[in-house]
């Protein structure tokens, strides 16, 4: 039973991870697209009241997000997401460290978004064999 509810909170905060991410490219587009209409508007239309509480929700952004997805380790359990003694604090420490410097090893990281929405989501485990 220990394995099973290992795996429910591992599937849990992964989707959680993975959902958040998707709100935030959707988010982004929509953005985007909100911008592009703004600019389209004839200017009796684009200097009004409501087209600026629309302007300070829109604009035209690039967003690398780099996904670091703590990878537990064979002899973590089902408390590993609320242990924090110093020696499994240090050892995820060392894990996001060793998984910031793999990351920074791929350029295209630092690359600016040839996405519509202007977002790309870069995560080590798909990029890594």
């Amino acid at each position: 039973m220990a394995d099973v509810n290992t795996r429910q909170k591992e599937i849990i905060y992964s989707s959680r991870t993975r959902a958040e991410s998707t709100r935030f490219t959707e988010i982004q587009g929509a953005r985007n697209s909100l911008a592009a209409l703004l600019e389209k508007l004839p200017p009796e239309l684009a200097e009004g009241p409501e087209a600026a509480v629309l302007r300070q929700f829109s604009g035209r952004k690039a967003w690398n997000l780099i996904q670091l997805i703590y990878r537990a380790k064979g002899y973590e359990g089902d408390s590993k997401d609320y242990e924090f003694s110093r020696l499994s604090m240090v050892d995820h420490w060392r894990a996001g460290y060793d998984d910031t410097v793999r990351t920074l090893r791929h350029p295209e990281v630092l690359e600016r978004p040839r996405t519509a929405d202007g977002v790309f989501i870069f995560d080590i485990a798909e990029h890594e064999t």
